[in-house]
This record gives C-alpha cells, structure tokens and sequence, in this order.
C-alpha cells in the first residue's frame, strides 16, 4: 500500500477516535458556528430599451445599404431621409431601426423619428420613451442622445394618433425642427407609413434629402413599385433608392464567389 493510501487511513482511525461535538447550547459563545449569510435579494425583470440592453451583430447589408447611399449622394450630403413601404407589411419599421443602429456603431450621431402618428409602430418595438415629436417641434427641443457602439442614437417617440397629422407635417414649426436636426446630427431617419396610403412620408420628404423606398421580397408588386415612385415623382421628392427586404437565396454564401451574375 502507497504512503498516500497510509495516510488517508491515518486520518480515518483519528477522526473515529475524536468525540463527538457537544451540542450547540453547550458550546462557549465563541466556538459556535457563525449563522450562514443571508440570501442575495432577487432582481426583478424589467424591459429595457435596446440601448440599455446592448449591441448586437446586425446583418452586414446596412454597411452596404451606407456605401451606396454615399456613392449615390455624388458629392451631396444625404443626411435627412425617410424609409416608407408602398403599401405596408413591408417590414419598414425594423429596416430603419437596425440601419440607424449600424450607423451609430460605427461612431456616427444618428438621430431615429418616428413619424407614424397612425401607429407609432417604432415607439411600440422599441419601447422609446420621452416627450414625442409633436411636443419636440412645439418646444423647439431635442432629446438627449444615447452612446451606441462608437456613436450615438436618439430616438424620438411618436404619439399614436395625432387630430391633424398633415396640418402638424406641412406646418412651418416642423419644418423649422427638421432644419435644426439635420444641422445637429450625422443621419437624420424618419420612419413613415406606406406611401401609398398615406401622405407622410410624401409630406416629410420634402423637407428631406429623399426616401429609400422599402420594398418585401415575393410580396411587393412591381406596379406599386412604379406608382409609388411616381406620386413621390410629382411631388417633387427625390426617391434615393430600394431596399429589398427578406430577400432569400439559395446559393451558399461559400459558392456565391463562383456564381455569375450576368
């Protein structure tokens, strides 16, 4: 038997030899066991907005989606835009959102209105809180900004519904606001209703450097496609681009070197 083995068994015949412990009434104050620490107290779980909750890894189309609005701007800012669908369901609300967060990652002050005074569909995804656009442009006030990544992302609340939404979009108060912000921030991002729908998005790309249109793969039609940017057209608004949103393919992202696009 190992020296290890005779030691353990050393031990063993020691501690059958050993009295038992007196109980604990018995025991001098000072050789009773200390009382176990309390229980941590428990935390509650509470909804926080995603800038409390932190990054995430968004898909890589919005560093793509920043280049080409760059090389589309030939040398003009685009700081001001607006994302609409044409007749909703396009999945508008969650495109700007993550473009927005993209662009604050990569160390840009970024501001994100939501401009559905239907809905608020933006407020309602993200849980924004804070005084809303309307009571923004009456004040003439900005939200402070929250650090996101390199940069930072204000979000600007919406009210769900609002009694005159085109008298409050055309008025010269918002106009005045917009200007303001587009002096302040890096992007400026309106997200709209459908464009065929409604007229907000048409009303407030005016005032802006133009509207990405967002469209849904196998969902959107081509004529809403062209009717969409003929209204814009006539009034005037400059229709920056397409986002193709749910797009799927089938070529494995190792074959698409090898794949001819032609």
């Amino acid at each position: 038997m190992s020296a290890y083995f005779e030691t353990l068994n050393r031990r063993a015949g020691a501690a059958a030899q050993k009295p038992a412990p007196a109980p604990a009434a018995e025991r001098p104050p000072a050789e009773r066991p200390s009382e176990p620490p309390p229980p941590p107290p428990q935390r509650t779980l509470q909804v926080l907005r995603p800038a409390q909750v932190g990054l995430r890894e968004l898909p890589k189309e919005y560093g793509a989606l920043r280049e080409k609005l760059l090389v589309t701007a030939n040398g003009k800012p685009l700081k001001a835009l607006v994302f609409a669908g044409c007749g909703g369901g396009e999945g508008c609300t969650r495109v700007v959102r993550e473009f927005a967060e993209t662009l604050a990652s990569s160390g840009l002050n970024v501001l994100l209105i939501d401009a559905d005074l239907r809905t608020a569909g933006l407020t309602t995804s993200i849980a924004a809180g804070g005084a809303d656009i309307t009571e923004l442009v009456g004040h003439s006030r900005s939200l402070p900004a929250t650090s996101w990544g390199k940069g930072k992302l204000t979000v600007v609340p919406s009210v769900a519904s609002h009694p005159d939404k085109e008298r409050f979009l055309r008025s010269a108060e918002f106009a005045t606001w917009v200007d303001a912000q587009r002096s302040t921030y890096d992007y400026v991002l309106f997200d709209t209703p459908p464009l065929l729908r409604f007229a907000d998005g048409t009303l407030i790309g005016r005032l802006c450097d133009g509207v990405v249109i967002v469209a849904q793969a196998e969902a959107t039609e081509r004529e809403d496609l062209v009717r969409t940017r003929e209204q814009l057209e006539r009034a005037h608004v400059r229709v920056v681009g397409v986002v193709l949103n749910r797009d799927r393919t089938w070529v494995p992202d190792v074959l698409r070197p090898y794949v001819s696009t032609e």
